[in-house]
């Protein structure tokens, strides 16, 4: 069901009860009176109109239905003596029950039945990576000018909002921007609208302020003084456990995580998670992380986010090493490998372990392949973005570039700066 209104895009198919409690959540959202709308096309005060005037009484109301639903609702309000025709009376019984509560002689203190239209999901737009650094370094600009004049953005959109909620149009959007002194390009409202645009048949003309107010809200908190300080604390553990201790973090997030496998975690599993890894934090301190993690406020952590804040990228010498490794394992060039590319090209005598002893090379060969535990794993072949992901975390860990390089030229075969013919 799609009720006729910039805020409402609804698809719901389960049964006419349904159909009509969102109508009636319509009309009385918008104080509707239907009544008087369909007394126009009962001229003689039958009660029964024709279900093609019934439908455009509906579209006067500004209540629009899907053929399945108009269907559903002509069965169920059918004139037994005249199948071409509704019996409008009982229907605006049952609509205006929204108004009136029923009842009141034998139940005067009873609850009275509210009514809420169910809403789709918002998802963020996908950006090519050019453009998504470009809204990145403005979403940080916004989060600086915010933060720095004490501005709470929402507060602006909503005026705007027109009780439409959570959603303006382009315009409204960029001159809310422009009130604050915060001016956008053409070409940076047009990233902007891919990014958080409201999709209506394949076209984003509106932008959901909302999503777009949650981003620069978690700007705003990695930008304190506080979280910096609980960030570097963090770091400093995280360093304390070698190698290991990002991927050892991100191992114990996948073994809690409870939504399916969607590397999204609730705000105390992350806590306990951190809590088994040896960090405490305070209970401000996790209002600051899922403040921070939680981009679209939903009460769920993306922990993927967050282990990338903790371990930063590779910087671009270390990349281009890991690049040239995956590029040597990957015969096809189709930007994947398997476990016997990776178990006929490492060398594992320089790992430390191996050098003292500890273990044999086929056991670090089988610490290295069970380091790649994510989803693809299971059939035996890595992706670019998994190998880039392991070496991050080791890259983590390592201060030195010539120490990363050196390792990286002894694990896989290859040269820095080898000629290439």
């Amino acid at each position: 069901m799609n009720i006729f209104h910039k805020s409402q895009e609804l698809k719901l198919d389960n049964g006419v009860d349904e159909i009509l409690d969102n109508i009636k959540a319509h009309v009385k959202k918008f104080r509707i009176d239907v009544k008087d709308v369909m007394k126009d096309f009962d001229k003689l005060r039958s009660g029964r109109i024709t279900k093609a005037k019934f439908d455009t009484g509906l579209q006067l109301c500004k209540i629009s239905l899907s053929s399945k639903d108009l269907e559903a609702l002509h069965k169920r309000f059918e004139d037994p003596q005249s199948p071409d025709k509704i019996n409008i009376q009982a229907f605006l019984d049952d609509i205006n029950s929204v108004f009136v509560k029923t009842g009141l002689h034998t139940n005067p203190l009873g609850d009275e039945k509210t009514y809420k239209i169910k809403k789709k999901p918002f998802t963020l737009g996908v950006l090519p990576p050019e453009q998504q650094n470009r809204l990145n370094t403005l979403m940080d600009s916004l989060a600086m000018l915010t933060q720095k004049n004490r501005v709470k953005m929402r507060r602006f959109f909503r005026e705007n909002d027109k009780g439409i909620k959570n959603r303006v149009k382009q315009s409204e959007f960029r001159a809310t921007l422009a009130m604050l002194n915060m001016n956008i390009s053409g070409k940076d409202l047009d990233i902007i609208t891919q990014r958080f645009g409201i999709s209506h048949f394949g076209t984003k003309l509106d932008i959901n302020y909302a999503a777009f107010c949650d981003e620069v809200e978690a700007l705003e908190v990695r930008r304190t003084t506080q979280f910096h300080a609980l960030i570097t604390r963090m770091r400093k553990h995280f360093m304390k456990r070698g190698a290991r201790g990002i991927h050892g973090l991100a191992t114990i997030f996948r073994q809690m995580d409870s939504f399916d496998g969607n590397r999204k975690l609730d705000k105390q599993e992350f806590i306990e998670g951190l809590s088994q890894f040896g960090f405490k934090v305070s209970k401000v301190e996790a209002m600051q992380l899922l403040k921070a993690y939680d981009r679209n406020n939903d009460g769920v952590i993306s922990y993927d986010e967050f282990i990338r804040g903790m371990r930063g990228s590779l910087n671009s010498r270390r990349l281009k090493l890991v690049m040239k490794a995956f590029k040597k394992l990957d015969k096809s060039g189709d930007g994947v490998i398997t476990v016997d590319d990776m178990r006929g090209t490492f060398s594992a005598k320089h790992h430390p372990k191996v050098i003292s002893g500890e273990i044999k090379e086929d056991d670090a060969l089988e610490i290295f392949v069970n380091s790649f535990d994510g989803s693809n794993i299971k059939d035996g072949k890595v992706h670019l973005d998994e190998f880039e992901d392991y070496y991050s975390n080791i890259s983590s860990s390592i201060d030195d570039d010539e120490y990363f390089v050196r390792m990286m030229e002894k694990v896989w075969g290859i040269e820095e700066y080898e000629y290439e013919g």
